[in-house]
């Protein structure tokens, strides 16, 4: 599969979910969007509370850049330009679309509700080991934490920790799992972490659909 095929518009009927099983488990993989039309999560919380009760875990994608320390917040704004947090893609929702929100889609009876994302620490930890300390400019150290600044990270190598070490962190959380599991990440996660988990675990293919 590729990237394309877990793209998502984040309209009403647009939700999508992938199912994959590698012989003794299930995972089914939702890909999320971090903005959209209200329905569209609303077709997801269903989904997700069906196959908790189904006995399935549930494991989300949230990076908790509020409880960060300050250090940790301007180091990741060097990285990104901006704290991606909730508040942030609320702040900058149109045309009637809303701004996802975690809490509608956990605490339904079932499996455990497990969030699997690395930590502000762990991915600006990850991008200094491999290029270097961080660069955290004077408007950095001086913009109020809500708005934007501009990065001096390398964006490419950000690439490699925000995408691509996340989707290896996220592939071996899954192969270690104890059973099946519902899985809430970015869409552009979709294709990395499946190719991540086959690399671990071979048997992991797409389930037929009848």
């Amino acid at each position: 599969m590729t990237e394309e095929d877990f793209i998502v518009d984040g309209s009403a009927g647009g939700a999508k979910r992938f199912t994959f099983t590698n012989g003794e488990r299930s995972l089914y993989f939702i890909p999320m969007i971090h903005i959209a039309e209200q329905p569209f999560y609303d077709r997801i919380a269903a989904e997700v509370e069906r196959l908790k009760l189904n006995g399935a875990d549930l494991y989300y994608e949230f990076i908790d850049f509020d409880t960060a320390s300050v250090a940790d917040k301007l180091r990741i704004r060097a990285m990104l330009g901006m704290l991606p947090s909730p508040a942030f893609y609320a702040e900058n929702v149109s045309d009637g679309l809303v701004a996802q929100d975690n809490e509608a889609f956990l605490g339904f009876p079932g499996g455990q509700d497990v969030n699997v994302d690395l930590t502000p620490a762990q991915i600006a930890d990850a991008y200094e080991m491999l290029i270097g300390p961080l660069e955290i400019s004077e408007e950095n150290l001086s913009t109020p934490m809500r708005d934007f600044v501009l990065p001096t990270a390398d964006p490419a190598r950000v690439t490699q920790i925000t995408i691509d070490a996340r989707n290896r962190h996220l592939a071996a959380v899954i192969d270690a799992a104890p059973g099946n599991v519902v899985v809430l990440y970015g869409a552009a996660h979709g294709a990395g972490t499946l190719q991540e988990l086959r690399a671990l675990d071979p048997e992991w293919r797409r389930a037929p659909t009848f």
